[in-house]
Order: C-alpha cells, then sequence, then structure tokens
C-alpha cells in the first residue's frame, strides 16, 4: 500500500472543543493512570469520543488506510477477527465495509461498547483490558488477525502486551496496529517506540521464530494527523 499524505480535512470548531476535552481529561490522569481510572474516563466520555471521532473523519482516513493494510495481507472475507480496544465501533464499522463478516471487540469501557452494540457492530462483544501481566479470557489460538486501532500508547496497549497478544492470534494468524506521528517522540507513546528501540524488540522475535516478519507502512491518521501501520505475521 502507497503512503498516503497528510489530510487537509479540518475538524471544525465543534470538533476542536470535543478535541480539547477530551485530551485534557486524558492529560488530566497523565494518559498512564491506572486502568480503572482509563476506563472510568472512556466511560464518561465516550459519547464525546464517538462525535469526535465522527467530525475527524476518523472511519474514512484512519480507518480505512489501516483495514486496507490488513486486506492485503487477510484476504479470506470470513477469518475470524479480533478488534482489541475497539472503543465504539470506528475501525469495526470499516471491517464491514471492507465484507469481514465475523469480527469481534474487546473493549473494557461499558459505555463505548454500549454504543458499538447499538450500531449491531460486532458478533461478539468481550469486556476486558489487555494487560502484561494477566490473561484475558479468551483461548489460545483463536484469532486469524487482531486490529489495534490508535490504542498502542502509554496506559494503554504498549509492547509488553505482544507475548498475549501474540498468545490468543493463531499460528500463522496477523497482527496488525498503528502508532500516530505524535507519540513516537512524546511522553504519551510507549517508550519503546522513541528513537527506534521498537526495531530491536520485533526483530529478537524474528530471529526466535515467534514471527515470520514485519513491516511498517506511513498511512494517515485522522484529519491532520499521520500515523505508521505495523504489520506483524506470526510463524
Amino acid at each position: 500500500m502507497a503512503a498516503v499524505a497528510t489530510s487537509d480535512v479540518k475538524i471544525g470548531a465543534r470538533g476542536a472543543e470535543l478535541e480539547n476535552k477530551v485530551r485534557a481529561g486524558l492529560a488530566k490522569i497523565g494518559f498512564h493512570g491506572t486502568s480503572e481510572q482509563l476506563v472510568k474516563f472512556y466511560n464518561e466520555n465516550a459519547e464525546d469520543y464517538n462525535e469526535m471521532g465522527a467530525l475527524a473523519n476518523y472511519q474514512k482516513l484512519g480507518c480505512h488506510a489501516f483495514i486496507a493494510a490488513l486486506s492485503e495481507l487477510v484476504p479470506n472475507k470470513e477469518a475470524r477477527i479480533l478488534d482489541v480496544a475497539a472503543g465504539t465501533g470506528f475501525a469495526g464499522k470499516e471491517l464491514r465495509r471492507f465484507g469481514y463478516s465475523n469480527v469481534d471487540a474487546l473493549e473494557p469501557a461499558e459505555k463505548m461498547v454500549d454504543l458499538a452494540k447499538s450500531e449491531n457492530i460486532y458478533g461478539n462483544y468481550i469486556i476486558d483490558t489487555v494487560t502484561p501481566d494477566e490473561k484475558t479470557d479468551i483461548e489460545d489460538e483463536t484469532y486469524d488477525a487482531l486490529c489495534i486501532m490508535g490504542a498502542v500508547l502509554k496506559g494503554h496497549i504498549t509492547l509488553e502486551c505482544l507475548p498475549e497478544l501474540m498468545r490468543i492470534t493463531k499460528k500463522g494468524g496477523v497482527i496488525i496496529f498503528n502508532v500516530a506521528e505524535k507519540y513516537f517522540d512524546s511522553d504519551h507513546g510507549d517508550p519503546q517506540f522513541q528513537n527506534g528501540n521498537h526495531v530491536t524488540v520485533f526483530q529478537k522475535y524474528v530471529e526466535n521464530g515467534d514471527w515470520l516478519k514485519w513491516d511498517e507502512l506511513e498511512a494517515p491518521y485522522r484529519y491532520s494527523e499521520n500515523c505508521t501501520i505495523f504489520r506483524i505475521i506470526l510463524a
């Protein structure tokens, strides 16, 4: 997939208002609060987050490029896919638009899940959090592919969660996630992405025989932001 230039879509006054509110809320708990604090925040701001995403053209820009990158590696439209940190379902809607029919959601914030349920986006809804320290209730090698759209950052999902994500993905399956440009050199990003440290982490998985390969693509994220999409194929 060719790199796409930054979009010139404008978020508008209402979108800017919502974005400032959401960012201020996350900053207040430091982007790295406890899981309970973050879930409480997302529950309290689910409707604002959903409206902000729509105004920022999140589905048509970031989600479209993201699912297009997935589709290159997962052509089977009946593949079992888990949308991790699914939020209110932007990526799930785009998965459906691409023709994928067997998509589940994992999301810890019940208010966000309720919004996704109201649009009947997913087959199953798993209310849980992915952490480095505890397994989810999902069985080993359940999914053909995992999607993590916009959730790889400090306090949310970090590279330390990779073993759990790999556990629930089938052998030869795909894990795809993106990281917004602003988080590569930010205190809010996963520190392992600073100074290119993630490359060393990824190459160790290849050398150890856990992954067949990985690659990265530049893509739009939302209105005036770009991101890097990472695609992993398990051994």
